[in-house]
Formats: structure tokens, C-alpha cells, sequence
């Protein structure tokens, strides 16, 4: 099948009352794993890499068409209306290089950027992404970050109704990131949400609305900004607890030392340490994609 365009998926959400979730891989598996879940739910879906997972702290020679390429193909090969965003990235050129590579969405986030240059990078990407049949989503506000280590929250700032009507105007954006108490990284607790800003919002803004931080929001509060009309909802962090918890699971109660290696990484099976750690992802998958109401959608979209 292929590539679906992000703003047609956002489109047919919004009119009909779900969500679309953007679910983040690290890996061929975990990438794998979502497609999966979109499959057997009959779901749409929106796979891809975060920027700063592709550019920080790796091996540069891990080029983004190595990353662009395995995402391409799977989204290609899904039975399912499937969108591949580069999500978050902090640079431009990395995101021109996302688009030539495969992916057909893509985000710019970068909190040292200042407002006016902010408006310029997203009027520019909006421009070459649209030239090249892609989408783009930008975040206004300033989600607050989670540390689990000492439980702390890094200072943010909601999203300006005034501010975010100028600025979808200004850059030609497909999709606008918000924040209304949601958190990045946000586990063991959950987001405090401010359902009236978010109702201005959905009034006042012409794009579909995106959370980030949906690991960290109830789910009575999701379905609630669902009903009201968000039409995107991110997910990471949870998919990460879920493959390091079986992970942890597998090495409590194996023996490793005394089972053959390939037995426990590669063949595939019940005790192969990937699989199981792959079908953990796609089961967390297939939970959201129930809360956000989007089982069933695929054959809709058009």
C-alpha cells in the first residue's frame, strides 16, 4: 500500500471523532510491532523515528537514509493506511534530509529557537514538504519533561489561542502540537489537563490539534480531548516500559547462561527474548489504538 499522507489521516479523524496515534520505534521490531497492532485492529496509523533518537548521541554514520529506507518499506508493505513521520527533530537539515530519505511527515522541535525563527523554519518546511506531497506538524508551547530518576518536572508553558491562530497562518502547517498540561515522559502519575484552553483551541485553530506525552495522560482525560476533537495522539515512553519490563521478566526467570543463544535471540518463537519483547509493544499498541477509537478505521480513510 502505499505512503498515506498525515493530513488526510488527521482529516478523516477529526470528521469522525477518534484519534490517529503516532506510535515511536527505535528499531526494526518495535516498528514492526506497531504495524502489527494496526493490522489486526484494522487500524490507521502513523510509525516513524524521533529526530533526536536519529541524530543525538549516535554513530553519525548511521545515516537517516538507512532510517528513511526501514521505514519506507514497512509503511509500504502495510495492509493498513499507514504515514512515516520524522518526529522532533532539532535540525532543518536533518528534516530536508527526512524528506529526500522516505519519510512523508515531519516535525521540527527545537526550544532554542525563538519564536520569529521558529516561523520561518516551519513556513519553509511547510513549503518543501507540501512541494514533495508530505506533511508537517509543529508544537507551540512548552510541554513540561518528566525525570523518573527523582520524580522533578522541568518548567513549561501552555499553548497561546492567540499565538497558535498566527502562527498555523503563518507557516502553512498541517498539524499543531499543544500543550495543556500534558508532560513528555510523564510515568507513575498522570497530566492535569486544562479541558477549557484545549476547547478554545479546538475553536479557534483551523489544523487538527496533536498531544505528545500520551503515556502520561488518563485515559478518561484521552477519550475526553478525543470526544472534544484531537485528532493525533503521541505515544513512546509506554512502548519502551513495556519491551524493557519483558526484558527484565525473561532475564529473572531464564538461566541464559545455560540456553543455546540463538534459541534466545533470532529464531522467533516462544522463546526467542525479542519476539516476546516485540509482541509486549504490540499488545501496549492494541490497547491504545482501542482508547483512541481508531480500530476499525483503516478502510475508511480515502
Amino acid at each position: 500500500m502505499p505512503l498515506c499522507s498525515m493530513k488526510k489521516l488527521l482529516a478523516h479523524a477529526r470528521a469522525n471523532h477518534y484519534a490517529v496515534g503516532y506510535f515511536e520505534s527505535w528499531s526494526m521490531d518495535s516498528m514492526l510491532a506497531v504495524v502489527d497492532a494496526a493490522e489486526r485492529t484494522n487500524s490507521p496509523v502513523i510509525i516513524g523515528f524521533g529526530g533526536q533518537f536519529i541524530s543525538k548521541l549516535r554513530d553519525p554514520s548511521e545515516s537517516i537514509r538507512h532510517w528513511g529506507a526501514l521505514g519506507s518499506s514497512i509503511a509500504r508493505s502495510s495492509k493498513v493506511p499507514t504515514a512515516l513521520l520524522l518526529n522532533e527533530a532539532l535540525t532543518l537539515d536533518l528534516l530536508i534530509q527526512g524528506l529526500y530519505a522516505g519519510f512523508n511527515a515531519v516535525m521540527y522541535e527545537n526550544p532554542a529557537t525563538d519564536k520569529q525563527e521558529s516561523i520561518g523554519i516551519h513556513a519553509y518546511l511547510s513549503d518543501l514538504a507540501h512541494r514533495l506531497d508530505a506533511s508537517t506538524e509543529a508544537e507551540l508551547g512548552d510541554l513540561p519533561s518528566a525525570n523518573i530518576t527523582d520524580g522533578s518536572l522541568s518548567e513549561g508553558s501552555n499553548t497561546c489561542p492567540d499565538e497558535a491562530v498566527a502562527f498555523v497562518e503563518s507557516t502553512g502547517i498541517d498539524a499543531l502540537a499543544i500543550s495543556i498540561g500534558n508532560v513528555h515522559l510523564l510515568e507513575g502519575q498522570k497530566a492535569k489537563m486544562d479541558f477549557a484552553l484545549l476547547e478554545t483551541l479546538l475553536a479557534r485553530v483551523p489544523v487538527p490539534l496533536v498531544l505528545h506525552g500520551g503515556t502520561g495522560i488518563d485515559p478518561s482525560e484521552l477519550r475526553r480531548a478525543i470526544s472534544m476533537g484531537v485528532a493525533k495522539i503521541n505515544v513512546g515512553t509506554a512502548l519502551k516500559r513495556a519491551y524493557l519490563s519483558t526484558i527484565r521478566a525473561y532475564m529473572e526467570s531464564h538461566d541464559i547462561d545455560r540456553i543455546d543463544p540463538h534459541i534466545i535471540i533470532g529464531r522467533g518463537g516462544e522463546a526467542d527474548l525479542l519476539e516476546l519483547a516485540r509482541e509486549a509493544v504490540r499488545d501496549q499498541v492494541e490497547a491504545h489504538m482501542h482508547l483512541f477509537g481508531c480500530c476499525g478505521k483503516a478502510g475508511e480513510v480515502v
